[in-house]
């Protein structure tokens, strides 16, 4: 049985504040038959939440999202930092005198922004798969569980001319994805980072010398990252870590629908 309940204060009465309601429940939003507010209860799994919420045969459990309030401020940080370098990387393209550089990292610099912290972390939210103890983690205070329904688009990020939303083909590769989708002057020629849209990121070698075989998935992101030669020395970990912000954007790579 299951250890969440939903809420029903409006029934009995009762008041309480949003900081204690954030505290003591769970919620499950998009593909469910029963969303909402569950109260939370010490002991309570993944599992309990999928099966409280009725979770929908069309969910698409591949790009389902938990947010957790406590990777909240790490991924505040991780913001902070990537909006740090890509200032960096401005007073760099100006000094050297390289406005396509300045270009490209405004135009991420205001996709960044608009970026929400979500508190999305990595989590098996398939209900059957949740029938695997390994896979049923505790839930905590204020855990959001999201479902979204399947999309059809891959996208392709970061040194390009502009993004770009692709149809889904399974049966196209990596780099005809990328043909599909004109390079930036500044792009690394050697590897890109896939964003799968569980929030597992790889880094994948596209030269001749190091390519590499890799399986995407619907809804996945390509990230192309700004090669080292056009970046500020000071910035080293800049591609790195805006594909590890792309990895918590789950909205990039679902259609979430009520």
């Amino acid at each position: 049985m299951s250890l969440l309940r939903p809420l029903c204060f409006a029934l009995f009465g009762l008041s309480v504040s949003s900081q204690s309601l954030a505290a003591d429940t769970i919620s499950i939003g998009g593909a469910a038959l029963q969303p909402g507010t569950y109260q939370w209860q010490e002991g309570a799994r993944l599992r309990d939440a999928a099966v409280a919420g009725q979770v929908r045969a069309d969910a698409w459990f591949l790009g389902a999202a938990l947010l957790r309030e406590s990777a909240l401020e790490p991924q505040q940080r991780l913001k902070a930092g990537v909006l740090f370098d890509l200032r960096m990387n401005s007073m760099h393209a100006r000094a050297t005198n390289n406005a396509g550089l300045l270009q490209l990292v405004e135009r991420l610099s205001a996709q960044v922004t608009d970026m929400p912290v979500t508190g999305r972390v990595p989590a098996e939210l398939n209900p059957f798969q949740l029938l695997i103890s390994r896979n049923n983690q505790l839930l905590e205070p204020g855990d959001k569980l999201l479902y979204p329904t399947r999309p059809a688009q891959i996208r392709v990020m970061g040194a390009v001319q502009e993004d770009c939303e692709l149809a889904f083909d399974p049966a196209s590769t990596l780099k005809e994805y990328l043909r599909q989708c004109p390079t930036h002057a500044a792009a690394g020629a050697d590897v890109v980072q896939v964003i799968q849209p569980d929030g597992r990121v790889q880094e994948v070698g596209i030269a001749h010398w190091n390519q590499q075989h890799a399986n995407l998935a619907v809804g996945a992101i390509i990230y192309r990252p700004l090669a080292t030669r056009a970046l500020s020395p000071e910035t080293p970990d800049l591609n790195r870590d805006m594909a590890a912000l792309l990895a918590t954007q789950y909205m990039l790579g679902g259609r979430f629908s009520e």
